[in-house]
């Protein structure tokens, strides 16, 4: 009887030993799962390093709103207060002297620490009252931009002038929000590939850290952009090279009107007789060879008729007009 209570005894105590044991190792797989995140990762990996990616990965999915995403302790906030404004203006100036406008514009723009983006120029035809014509797309300091413009002014007549901004801070803070939540998302990823044990974790891992490198390098791009429209502000610029500079006709009287338009108009019909006389005397070629071969085609016709008019006098000589046949005796004297 001993014996078999000493038996039972180990049996239960041998039980219980065996309960606590797995009881101990189910804890400590609980702190450690086999998960697979939003990202797709699966594998024996972290529960932290887990939740913090699956954090960051939320973000990018849905854009945030400048309201949601900065608060009024945040940095945002603080880039709230200076306004990211992109400063844009229109030109159209006209100028007697186009050579020294050119010349004295490219030399502003660089002491004012600007630079000409593009340019264009064109020679019009003697038809055309003007004779040269220029386009200048100009980036000028922001800082500097009004003074420069109003030196437009000074330089040459002024004919159109339209400004106009683009608030761009609302993008600018959100685009800052994106990039810091990708970047999070980009460690929570490095993260994650120190833990990853297979082949299949490392290459799933690394196909998330190319697609968020990409939407990093595509943001980045997108401020630098901004950065660059918002430092050096854009004038577009017509220059128009004129005989006669425009005046205003609120600034005229009804007489200096008058001796205006008679002027402009005697002016422009002396230029009508000096283009025509110019085309009459360019086109002097053309109209010669015109002559001469309008001249021959007559020559050939009168020829072809001519000597149709004679066969059929020839072969029908009594189907001739009788004034014909009078007119052929008295030449002959018959």
């Amino acid at each position: 009887m001993k014996i078999k209570r000493i038996i039972t005894a180990s049996v239960a105590m041998l039980f219980c030993a065996v309960i606590l044991c797995s009881c101990a190792d189910s804890s400590e797989v609980s702190d450690k799962s086999y998960n697979q995140s939003a990202s797709g990762v699966t594998g024996w990996i972290d529960k932290e390093t887990v939740e913090i990616a699956e954090d960051s990965v939320a973000y990018p999915s849905s854009p945030m709103l400048p309201e949601e995403s900065v608060t009024s302790d945040s940095p945002e906030a603080d880039a709230l207060s200076e306004r990211k404004i992109i400063k844009n203006k229109d030109m159209s100036v006209e100028t007697i002297d186009f050579d020294s406008f050119t010349t004295e514009l490219s030399q502003k723009v660089s002491e004012y620490g600007g630079y000409v983006q593009d340019s264009t120029m064109s020679l019009n035809s003697y038809y055309e009252s003007s004779l040269r014509s220029a386009n200048y797309t100009l980036r000028i300091p922001a800082d500097r931009f009004e003074e420069f413009t109003s030196l437009i002014g000074d330089m040459a007549t002024v004919t159109y002038s339209y400004e106009y901004v683009d608030d761009v801070t609302s993008s600018y803070v959100d685009i800052e929000a994106r990039l810091a939540s990708l970047r999070a998302e980009q460690e929570s990823f490095l993260k994650l590939m120190e833990q990853a044990q297979t082949v299949d974790e490392i290459l799933q891992i690394q196909s998330y850290l190319t697609d968020v490198n990409y939407q990093i390098e595509s943001f980045t791009a997108q401020l630098k952009s901004y950065d660059s429209l918002i430092a050096y502000s854009t004038l577009r610029l017509s220059v128009q090279e004129v005989k006669r500079i425009s005046e205003s006709v609120a600034q005229l009287g009804v007489f200096e009107r008058i001796g205006q338009n008679l002027s402009e108009n005697l002016s422009d019909i002396g230029n009508g007789f000096k283009n025509f006389f110019v085309g009459i005397v360019s086109s002097l070629p053309y109209l010669i060879i015109y002559g001469v071969v309008i001249a021959i085609i007559v020559v050939v016709i009168r020829a072809i008729i001519r000597k149709n008019k004679s066969g059929y006098e020839k072969n029908y000589p009594n189907k001739l007009p009788n004034n014909t046949k009078d007119s052929e005796k008295d030449d002959s004297g018959k």
